[in-house]
């Protein structure tokens, strides 16, 4: 990263896929957009603390540690994130009951993964909802390619068996 241009290029190809699995970790996307640039802003006023390899992968894991300060400070003030509220949501235009359906899916589905262990829940978040490649994946986590490509089958497979289970 040698240049500013270089790093608009970056942010270009990088920042929606970022944002994506920033929203994995914290769920809210104003939060993610605050982290996104956060994340940039360190990465160009930090260059030299890149060492090569995958920019993504470093740009992750940047981000990651400003989404755990993020949840350590507000820890420290004692307020939840889920009691935030966001005054700007736009109501959606969907059907209701299909709304209705949909949340309730995606909310079993979430409290199923309070099944899984940390790791395994951050492997499927990184690859369905961030879209990482295993090889991204054992990166950001410090694992290997072929790691990352076992433990989210596995994780998927308790996760469905977990499901089955309780319906």
């Amino acid at each position: 990263m040698s240049g500013i241009n270089d790093m608009e290029a970056v942010y270009k190809r990088y920042a929606l896929p970022l944002k994506k699995y920033i929203i994995t970790l914290c769920h809210d996307d104003f939060l993610a957009d605050d982290l996104v640039a956060e994340t940039f802003y360190r990465a160009i006023t930090h260059s030299d603390s890149w060492q090569g390899g995958n920019i993504y992968t470093w740009l992750c894991t940047i981000a990651k540690n400003l989404f755990f300060n993020h949840v350590k400070k507000k820890e420290q003030q004692n307020v939840s994130l889920d009691d935030e509220e966001n005054p700007f949501e736009v109501p959606s235009k969907e059907d209701p009951t299909a709304a209705i359906e949909r949340e309730e899916t995606r909310t079993y589905l979430l409290k199923k993964m309070q099944d899984l262990t940390p790791t395994e829940r951050e492997v499927i978040y990184l690859r369905t909802y961030a879209d990482l490649s295993f090889k991204e994946i054992g990166d950001v986590l410090g694992k290997t390619e072929n790691w990352a490509r076992v433990t989210f089958f596995r994780s998927k497979e308790k996760l469905r068996r977990n499901m089955e289970r309780m319906e």
